[in-house]
């Protein structure tokens, strides 16, 4: 194969290995914090199989656990034997040497059921990795991955901790999980502070379906008690309507975030439909958007629409 065709025609994913330039996405997701169109687990599995004494961790095990938000623009990190070299791996995987590898080899899955020798971490570890990457400030992440610092009107709501419960509250829905882990477990070398973990974990929510969900729901989570997320409307003969992404179900108060498929005609009108049982039974409805969440300013004055509405 000439370099011309090489070049034209397929796409490194890492070093001497290549896929079908058509097999890239589309377009950039426009939450990529290190911006890459080729899908992370293609990413991981060539990185194994040219290195699979590593050992695949945070996000780049998250995806094999099936983790859909996030793990498309995050860096892939590896756990490696000490004494790897750093440097001599592309820009879009991270080393990290541990004198705990076969500890971690121990407690490990295959990341595939026919070849059992490419590993990921074990859950608790690939969370605590994660949330330690994400909760370091860092500029090009704030650009791309943009969520509010509400500490202005809630205490250390900082970005970073917003973001490290989005990890967490994705990384649980990803896992079915019904019940949130010990922070304790989380306390490993090289993961995320034990204290932090707790604090992440105590505002972590397994039934949240999307990280805009989870800023409204830090976002307004103090103004009642009661707050709960998917919430189940029915209709007369008692089938299922829809469910409300947060409700106080005992205030009758229901909030929905509204993506861009809100703005499909057929959306609309289910949309409206959802309206009319909740306003028939004496419910209320706020629908949010991602401008209601763009910045302090805009949060400020959501929160006062929903203190407002909660009487």
């Amino acid at each position: 194969m000439s370099r011309a065709t090489l070049r034209d025609r397929w796409v490194s994913v890492d070093y001497g290995m290549f896929i079908r330039a058509e097999q890239q996405f589309p377009e950039t997701s426009s939450s990529a914090v290190y911006g890459r169109r080729i899908h992370p687990a293609t990413l991981v599995l060539a990185h194994l199989i040219r290195h699979p004494r590593r050992i695949a961790t945070s996000f780049a095990a998250a995806v094999f656990y099936g983790m859909r938000y996030f793990v498309d623009g995050e860096q892939l990190e590896f756990l490696t034997p000490k004494g790897t070299r750093r440097s001599a791996c592309p820009p879009h995987v991270i080393l990290y040497p541990t004198r705990y590898i076969e500890r971690h080899r121990a407690a490990a899955s295959p990341v595939l059921d026919d070849r059992p020798d490419l590993l990921r971490t074990d859950p608790r570890t690939t969370l605590s990795r994660m949330l330690r990457r994400v909760s370091v400030p860092d500029a090009t992440r704030d650009r791309c991955w943009q969520v509010p610092d509400l500490s202005t009107v809630r205490p250390g709501f900082t970005r970073e901790f917003l973001r490290c419960v989005q990890v967490s509250d994705a990384f649980h829905q990803a896992l079915g999980a019904t019940v949130v882990g010990s922070p304790a477990a989380l306390g490993l070398p090289g993961g995320v502070d034990a204290t932090d973990a707790a604090r992440v974990l105590g505002y972590t929510d397994v039934g949240a379906e999307s990280p805009p969900e989870t800023v409204l729901r830090l976002a307004v989570g103090d103004l009642a008690p009661g707050l709960h997320s998917q919430v189940p409307v029915f209709r007369d003969d008692g089938t299922l309507l829809t469910t409300s992404d947060l409700a106080w179900e005992d205030r009758g108060l229901h909030l929905f975030y509204d993506g861009v498929h809100h703005l499909r005609r057929a959306q609309r009108d289910h949309d409206s439909r959802v309206l009319a049982v909740l306003q028939r039974d004496g419910g209320r409805v706020l629908r949010v958007t991602a401008g209601d969440l763009r910045d302090v300013r805009a949060v400020a004055a959501l929160r006062r629409r929903v203190a407002v509405a909660l009487g």
